[in-house]
């Protein structure tokens, strides 16, 4: 388990979660506010996202998985839009959602005494 990790795509954030990183300091705005989309849903919306984005992944050629991502769309909403747009998967979702705390705009000087501007932070429960 790392400490620490700055990370500004959602490459570098896959790693850092997977790895169970401590902190996590968000320099990517866009990254951010899907991160926070995410963390502000709630359990049920992001259940139906997480489902919806499933099935229109697997189902892209079928019209039906047209039809039950479109439903999903509208009953997850920007949810869905800011878990695609993360690209990781439903368990590392389910750990930014329940493993992570996060404050918002802010600096942090890590260990090594760099400061960097956050758009956001993600603490380890």
């Amino acid at each position: 388990m790392d400490d620490y990790a700055v990370v500004n795509t959602k490459e570098e954030l896959k790693l850092a979660v997977e790895r169970g990183t401590r902190q996590i300091i968000i320099t990517n705005p866009d990254l951010a506010s899907n991160i926070k989309t995410v963390k502000t849903a709630s359990k049920a919306a992001l259940v139906t996202a997480i489902g919806a984005a499933g099935v229109a992944a697997t189902n892209f050629w079928n019209p039906v998985g047209w039809g039950a991502g479109a439903v999903g769309l509208v009953a997850g909403g920007s949810t869905l839009t800011a878990i695609i747009a993360l690209g990781v998967g439903a368990t590392l979702i389910y750990a930014i959602y329940n493993g992570y705390s996060i404050k918002g705009k802010t600096k942090v000087k890590t260990p090594d005494g760099t400061e960097y501007e956050a758009e956001i932070v993600m603490e380890k429960n």
